[in-house]
Protein backbone atom coordinates (compact mmCIF):
# COMPACT_ATOMS: atom_id res chain seq x y z
CA UNK A 1 0.00 0.00 0.00
CA UNK A 2 2.85 2.39 0.76
CA UNK A 3 5.25 1.46 -2.04
CA UNK A 4 4.11 4.23 -4.36
CA UNK A 5 3.71 6.63 -1.45
CA UNK A 6 7.34 6.26 -0.43
CA UNK A 7 8.65 6.44 -3.98
CA UNK A 8 6.91 9.72 -4.79
CA UNK A 9 9.00 11.85 -2.48
CA UNK A 10 11.43 11.65 0.41
CA UNK A 11 9.31 13.96 2.55
CA UNK A 12 6.37 11.59 2.40
CA UNK A 13 8.51 8.80 3.84
CA UNK A 14 8.00 10.10 7.38
CA UNK A 15 4.23 9.75 7.33
CA UNK A 16 4.42 6.46 5.45
CA UNK A 17 6.81 5.05 8.05
CA UNK A 18 4.57 6.11 10.91
CA UNK A 19 1.43 4.62 9.45
CA UNK A 20 3.19 1.52 8.17
CA UNK A 21 4.60 0.89 11.63
CA UNK A 22 1.09 0.83 13.03
CA UNK A 23 0.01 -1.47 10.22
CA UNK A 24 2.80 -3.93 10.88
CA UNK A 25 1.91 -3.94 14.55
CA UNK A 26 -1.55 -5.01 13.54
CA UNK A 27 -0.10 -7.84 11.49
CA UNK A 28 -1.64 -6.54 8.28
CA UNK A 29 -0.41 -5.23 4.98
CA UNK A 30 -2.29 -1.94 5.02
CA UNK A 31 -1.97 1.22 7.04
CA UNK A 32 -4.53 2.00 9.71
CA UNK A 33 -5.98 5.45 9.22
CA UNK A 34 -8.32 7.58 11.20
CA UNK A 35 -10.88 9.58 9.34
CA UNK A 36 -13.46 7.28 7.83
CA UNK A 37 -16.47 6.05 9.77
CA UNK A 38 -17.07 2.31 10.28
CA UNK A 39 -19.02 0.43 7.66
CA UNK A 40 -22.60 -0.57 8.36
CA UNK A 41 -22.09 -4.33 8.12
CA UNK A 42 -20.94 -5.60 11.54
CA UNK A 43 -18.86 -8.72 11.81
CA UNK A 44 -20.20 -11.63 13.84
CA UNK A 45 -19.55 -11.03 17.52
CA UNK A 46 -17.98 -13.77 19.59
CA UNK A 47 -20.18 -14.76 22.51
CA UNK A 48 -19.01 -13.23 25.75
CA UNK A 49 -17.52 -15.66 28.21
CA UNK A 50 -15.01 -15.61 31.01
CA UNK A 51 -12.33 -12.96 30.42
CA UNK A 52 -8.91 -14.15 29.31
CA UNK A 53 -5.66 -13.98 31.18
CA UNK A 54 -5.13 -10.52 29.73
CA UNK A 55 -8.39 -9.24 31.20
CA UNK A 56 -8.66 -5.62 32.19
CA UNK A 57 -9.94 -4.90 35.66
CA UNK A 58 -13.55 -3.83 36.15
CA UNK A 59 -13.92 -0.13 36.87
CA UNK A 60 -16.96 2.13 36.91
CA UNK A 61 -17.09 4.67 34.07
CA UNK A 62 -16.73 7.49 36.57
CA UNK A 63 -13.32 6.19 37.68
CA UNK A 64 -12.12 4.89 34.32
CA UNK A 65 -8.43 5.60 33.70
CA UNK A 66 -8.39 7.69 30.52
CA UNK A 67 -4.63 8.09 30.13
CA UNK A 68 -3.10 7.26 26.75
CA UNK A 69 0.48 5.93 26.85
CA UNK A 70 1.41 5.30 23.19
CA UNK A 71 3.05 1.92 22.66
CA UNK A 72 1.88 0.71 26.06
CA UNK A 73 -1.78 1.24 26.89
CA UNK A 74 -4.98 3.13 26.18
CA UNK A 75 -6.45 3.52 29.65
CA UNK A 76 -6.95 -0.09 30.81
CA UNK A 77 -6.58 -1.49 27.28
CA UNK A 78 -3.23 -3.07 26.34
CA UNK A 79 -1.92 -5.23 23.49
CA UNK A 80 -3.05 -8.31 25.47
CA UNK A 81 -6.66 -7.15 25.76
CA UNK A 82 -9.16 -9.42 23.99
CA UNK A 83 -12.72 -8.86 22.90
CA UNK A 84 -13.89 -10.98 25.84
CA UNK A 85 -12.01 -8.62 28.12
CA UNK A 86 -13.77 -5.64 26.55
CA UNK A 87 -17.16 -7.28 27.14
CA UNK A 88 -16.27 -7.97 30.77
CA UNK A 89 -15.04 -4.41 31.29
CA UNK A 90 -17.54 -2.33 29.34
CA UNK A 91 -20.52 -4.65 28.77
CA UNK A 92 -21.49 -6.57 25.64
CA UNK A 93 -24.30 -4.09 24.93
CA UNK A 94 -21.71 -1.33 24.51
CA UNK A 95 -19.65 -3.19 21.90
CA UNK A 96 -20.14 -3.22 18.14
CA UNK A 97 -17.94 -5.23 15.78
CA UNK A 98 -17.36 -3.58 12.41
CA UNK A 99 -15.07 -3.53 9.43
CA UNK A 100 -13.35 -0.18 9.90
CA UNK A 101 -12.54 1.89 6.83
CA UNK A 102 -8.89 2.92 6.98
CA UNK A 103 -8.36 4.90 3.79
CA UNK A 104 -7.37 4.10 0.22
CA UNK A 105 -10.07 1.42 0.10
CA UNK A 106 -8.63 -0.66 2.94
CA UNK A 107 -10.57 -2.00 5.93
CA UNK A 108 -9.56 -3.71 9.16
CA UNK A 109 -11.41 -5.73 11.80
CA UNK A 110 -12.46 -3.51 14.68
CA UNK A 111 -14.73 -3.16 17.69
CA UNK A 112 -16.36 0.13 18.65
CA UNK A 113 -16.68 0.66 22.41
CA UNK A 114 -19.68 2.96 22.87
CA UNK A 115 -19.25 4.98 26.06
CA UNK A 116 -20.84 8.21 24.88
CA UNK A 117 -19.31 11.02 22.83
CA UNK A 118 -16.67 11.89 25.43
CA UNK A 119 -15.23 8.41 26.07
CA UNK A 120 -15.97 6.13 23.13
CA UNK A 121 -13.13 4.56 21.14
CA UNK A 122 -12.46 1.92 18.51
CA UNK A 123 -10.12 -1.07 18.81
CA UNK A 124 -8.27 -2.32 15.72
CA UNK A 125 -7.52 -6.03 16.09
CA UNK A 126 -4.27 -7.71 15.14
CA UNK A 127 -5.88 -11.07 14.35
CA UNK A 128 -9.25 -12.48 13.22
CA UNK A 129 -9.89 -14.03 16.65
CA UNK A 130 -9.88 -10.58 18.27
CA UNK A 131 -7.44 -11.69 20.93
CA UNK A 132 -4.70 -9.15 20.15
CA UNK A 133 -5.44 -5.44 20.36
CA UNK A 134 -3.13 -3.68 17.92
CA UNK A 135 -4.25 -0.06 17.99
CA UNK A 136 -6.96 2.34 19.13
CA UNK A 137 -8.55 5.05 17.03
CA UNK A 138 -11.38 7.61 17.19
CA UNK A 139 -11.12 8.30 20.94
CA UNK A 140 -13.42 10.82 22.60
CA UNK A 141 -11.85 14.00 24.03
CA UNK A 142 -11.61 12.60 27.57
CA UNK A 143 -8.72 10.37 26.50
CA UNK A 144 -5.36 12.18 26.69
CA UNK A 145 -1.64 11.51 26.80
CA UNK A 146 0.29 12.34 29.99
CA UNK A 147 1.22 15.60 28.25
CA UNK A 148 -2.45 16.53 27.95
CA UNK A 149 -2.83 15.92 24.21
CA UNK A 150 -6.12 14.55 22.97
CA UNK A 151 -8.93 15.23 20.54
CA UNK A 152 -9.77 18.91 20.88
CA UNK A 153 -6.26 20.08 21.79
CA UNK A 154 -5.78 23.47 20.13
CA UNK A 155 -3.06 24.29 17.62
CA UNK A 156 -1.51 26.75 20.08
CA UNK A 157 -1.42 24.11 22.82
CA UNK A 158 0.13 21.64 20.41
CA UNK A 159 2.87 24.13 19.57
CA UNK A 160 3.60 24.58 23.27
CA UNK A 161 3.85 20.85 23.90
CA UNK A 162 5.65 19.78 20.71
CA UNK A 163 7.75 22.82 19.93
CA UNK A 164 8.14 23.52 16.20
CA UNK A 165 6.63 20.77 14.05
CA UNK A 166 5.50 20.02 10.52
CA UNK A 167 2.15 18.86 9.25
CA UNK A 168 0.73 17.75 5.93
CA UNK A 169 -1.62 19.93 3.90
CA UNK A 170 -5.35 19.25 3.86
CA UNK A 171 -7.77 17.65 1.42
CA UNK A 172 -6.11 14.31 0.72
CA UNK A 173 -6.08 10.91 2.45
CA UNK A 174 -3.43 11.85 5.03
CA UNK A 175 -4.27 15.55 5.20
CA UNK A 176 -3.53 17.35 8.46
CA UNK A 177 -1.21 14.64 9.79
CA UNK A 178 1.34 15.95 12.30
CA UNK A 179 4.92 14.68 12.10
CA UNK A 180 6.32 13.98 15.56
CA UNK A 181 9.87 13.22 14.47
CA UNK A 182 12.19 15.93 15.77
CA UNK A 183 9.63 17.36 18.22
CA UNK A 184 9.48 17.28 22.01
CA UNK A 185 7.35 14.13 21.63
CA UNK A 186 9.75 12.38 19.28
CA UNK A 187 9.55 9.25 21.46
CA UNK A 188 5.96 8.81 20.25
CA UNK A 189 7.06 8.67 16.62
CA UNK A 190 5.56 5.52 15.08
CA UNK A 191 3.33 5.02 18.14
CA UNK A 192 0.96 7.97 17.94
CA UNK A 193 -0.58 9.48 14.82
CA UNK A 194 -2.52 12.71 15.16
CA UNK A 195 -4.43 14.63 12.55
CA UNK A 196 -5.45 18.29 12.56
CA UNK A 197 -8.98 19.44 11.80
CA UNK A 198 -10.52 22.86 11.28
CA UNK A 199 -14.11 23.91 11.90
CA UNK A 200 -16.41 24.79 9.02
CA UNK A 201 -16.66 28.42 10.05
CA UNK A 202 -12.89 28.90 9.85
CA UNK A 203 -12.78 27.10 6.51
CA UNK A 204 -15.36 29.54 5.12
CA UNK A 205 -14.25 32.75 6.81
CA UNK A 206 -10.54 32.19 6.10
CA UNK A 207 -10.90 30.56 2.70
CA UNK A 208 -7.65 31.98 1.34
CA UNK A 209 -5.70 30.67 4.34
CA UNK A 210 -7.34 27.28 3.91
CA UNK A 211 -6.49 27.19 0.21
CA UNK A 212 -2.87 28.01 1.04
CA UNK A 213 -2.60 24.82 3.13
CA UNK A 214 -4.16 22.33 0.73
CA UNK A 215 -2.27 19.44 -0.82
CA UNK A 216 0.30 16.71 -0.38
CA UNK A 217 3.12 18.82 1.01
CA UNK A 218 4.60 19.67 4.38
CA UNK A 219 3.96 22.94 6.19
CA UNK A 220 5.70 24.41 9.23
CA UNK A 221 3.64 24.96 12.38
CA UNK A 222 4.78 28.59 12.25
CA UNK A 223 2.99 29.09 8.91
CA UNK A 224 0.87 32.26 9.35
CA UNK A 225 -2.07 30.73 7.46
CA UNK A 226 -2.32 27.95 10.05
CA UNK A 227 -2.77 30.45 12.86
CA UNK A 228 -6.04 31.72 11.34
CA UNK A 229 -7.90 28.44 10.87
CA UNK A 230 -8.83 27.46 14.44
CA UNK A 231 -7.02 24.14 14.02
CA UNK A 232 -7.40 21.44 16.66
CA UNK A 233 -6.40 17.81 17.03
CA UNK A 234 -9.34 16.06 15.39
CA UNK A 235 -8.26 12.43 15.28
CA UNK A 236 -5.79 10.09 16.96
CA UNK A 237 -4.47 6.62 16.27
CA UNK A 238 -2.57 4.96 19.12
CA UNK A 239 -0.40 1.88 18.69
CA UNK A 240 -0.48 -0.52 21.64
CA UNK A 241 2.88 -2.09 20.86
CA UNK A 242 6.42 -0.82 20.77
CA UNK A 243 7.71 -0.40 17.24
CA UNK A 244 10.53 -2.91 17.77
CA UNK A 245 8.09 -5.69 18.82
Amino acid sequence: MFTSLVRKSRTRFAIASTLLAAALLAGCGSAPWLSSAPLESPAESPSPSEPSGGAIAQSPAATLDTTIVPGERFGPVTKNTTRQDLAAQFGEANLEDKEIVMGEGETELGTVVNLGPERSFTIIWGNPERTEAAAVMNPGPTWQTPEGIGVGTSFAELQQKLGPFKFYGFDWDYGGTVLLEGTELRDYYGLLVMRLHMDDAARTQSASDYQALIGDELFESSNPHAQKLNLTVGELLVSLRETNN
